[in-house]
């Protein structure tokens, strides 16, 4: 709170009291109330779901920067005097929750691909899943700071990031998958005229007249480029045969694809494969399948699979930098209550990895769930992106190469093109 995400220099030293004190100076001192760790003197004690908060209150302050600030653990004191100020609000013990994820290790209930569902967590249940609360904590302490005299500047600096999961390269690469897209425009679809089209644009493509509808890559990166952005692209390696493999790694086009993005000089990451989110050998093993020379230390897990602590642990032991997992699957919002990035911490050894979350904000699928018209959603991605803007974060945003120039996203390049020149 005080270093990464405020910037200030500071050192930390034993206390024997139950709350924090932060040293200002002159003799003016914070003092925030603990009202979580103080209750577990034995350590990974907090460790269960029935630590996990339930319920949560609002409280108005003169500190925060908006109308409210959430209480999740605390009460709603606030002594203010000319040498010093006692905060009720536990707003670390709150930021550790959101940030650590904690309880995603406790929750045992999972979906079926493995992952705790977004309505079992608590951002979620409570209706604060749109805002980034770590960082109006850290604002409200920003603030509450600035009054006893000490001004601090604005460490960081607004920053999109454009990012694309590479689930599917190619629709039409086989006869099959061209034989399964005429089945679907038949049986699913009900349409002969789409069926017949299909068939057309497989033999323009085999001949070279037109693009396969998911080689969007030359587009992408020439929207990223025209506001003086890079994108990132996440490939997984995946090798013909092995579950939910779409594409090979191997794939001579493929590669060719990856060099053109790095010479561009855009960013390739790898999207760690469906099985591979707790398995280190596999996860290793699909990182030597990239060309040479792609230095890979960036990572998405595939269908945003993770588990906590294991997954980061992995990526820290391999020398991954960067994740960029912690999104919401259902939903778009701040999972990790932030839009910041921030160093990941394992709750099992009480240990600060080496890397570092860049929190996944809007998935443009998963934004669709919530919203179908066209004009609503791209105005509530615009509200995100004021949100962060507001806070000087990181605005992550996922959409999938595939997801352009097929029946189901019809419009949607026009709306890309918009929302691109606005971020």
């Amino acid at each position: 709170m005080l270093g990464d995400f405020l910037g200030i220099e500071h050192v930390v030293e034993p206390y024997e009291k139950d709350d924090y004190e932060i040293c200002v100076g002159e003799g003016k001192t914070i003092v925030i109330k603990d009202s979580f760790f103080k209750n577990f003197p034995e350590p990974l004690t907090y460790l269960k779901a029935g630590h996990i908060p339930e319920s949560i209150s609002f409280s108005e302050n003169r500190f925060t920067s908006e109308k409210n600030i959430p209480i999740l653990f605390g009460t709603d004191e606030l002594d203010i005097q000319n040498t010093g100020i006692v905060c009720g609000l536990d707003l670390f013990a709150a930021s550790f929750f959101m940030l650590t994820r904690w309880e995603e290790h406790v929750i045992t209930d999972r979906d079926r691909h493995g992952r705790v569902p977004d309505s079992l967590q608590y951002a979620v249940k409570y209706g604060i899943s749109e805002r980034p609360i770590v960082n109006e904590y850290a604002q409200m302490l920003k603030q509450m700071i600035g009054y006893l005299g000490v001004e601090i500047r604005e460490k960081h600096v607004y920053k999109p990031f454009i990012t694309h999961d590479i689930d599917f390269f190619l629709r039409y690469d086989t006869v099959f998958k061209m034989l399964k897209a005429v089945a679907g425009d038949i049986l699913k679809r009900k349409s002969i005229k789409e069926a017949i089209q299909t068939i057309r644009n497989y033999l323009n493509i085999k001949k070279g007249k037109q693009n396969d509808p998911y080689d969007t890559f030359d587009w992408l990166m020439q929207q990223s480029e025209s506001v003086g952005l890079k994108s990132i692209f996440y490939f997984i390696p995946s090798l013909p045969g092995e579950p939910d493999a779409h594409y090979s790694i191997l794939d001579v086009k493929l590669i060719d694809t990856i060099k053109k993005i790095l010479r561009n000089g855009h960013t390739v990451g790898i999207h760690g494969a469906y099985r591979s989110y707790k398995n280190r050998k596999q996860y290793e093993e699909e990182i030597g399948r990239f060309p040479r020379g792609v230095n890979l230390e960036e990572n998405r897990q595939h269908f945003l699979r993770y588990q906590n602590p294991e997954t980061w642990q992995m990526l820290h032991d391999v020398g991954i930098k960067i994740d960029s997992s912690i999104g919401y699957i259902e939903r778009v919002g701040f999972r990790a209550g932030t839009c910041y990035e921030y160093p990941l911490f394992n709750v099992m050894t009480r240990k600060r990895l080496g890397v570092t979350e860049r929190p996944l904000i809007v998935m443009e699928q998963a934004l669709r769930k919530q919203i179908s018209d066209f004009e609503t959603f791209y105005i509530k991605i615009l509200e995100f992106r004021e949100t962060v803007q507001k806070y000087s974060g990181t605005f992550v945003i996922l959409w999938h190469n595939t997801n352009f120039n097929i029946k189901e996203w019809r419009g949607y390049s026009d709306l890309y093109e918009r929302l691109i020149k606005k971020l």
